[in-house]
């Protein structure tokens, strides 16, 4: 786990934020209202890891210009940033 992050799950994917990397743009919001929000400091905090498809929630991880979103497939591999594997768990390597 990255020292100043959040992480929680949906169907077993591991999703997370780094705070220390979020920058504030709420891209993430914009695509993923359901799951992300921020908090007091105006960092992305995941208020709901099942509020919306997991399809959508790597287009947020996507989204987010600086990679302070994750997502890992429940094989414990990393789906976003710099990808292992897809959505399906199958290596992309």
């Amino acid at each position: 786990m990255i020292k100043n992050s959040s992480e929680k799950t949906n169907k077993g994917y591991k999703l997370g934020v780094d705070r220390d990397l979020c920058v504030t743009l709420a891209v993430c919001l914009g695509i993923a209202p359901e799951v992300y929000e921020l908090d007091s400091e105006g960092k992305a905090v995941i208020k709901d890891a099942d509020g919306t498809d997991i399809k959508t929630v790597l287009e947020a991880c996507k989204g987010c210009p600086v990679n302070a979103l994750t997502l890992h497939h429940p094989n414990g591999k990393r789906i976003w940033p710099d990808p292992e594997v897809d959505l399906d768990g199958k290596p992309l390597k």
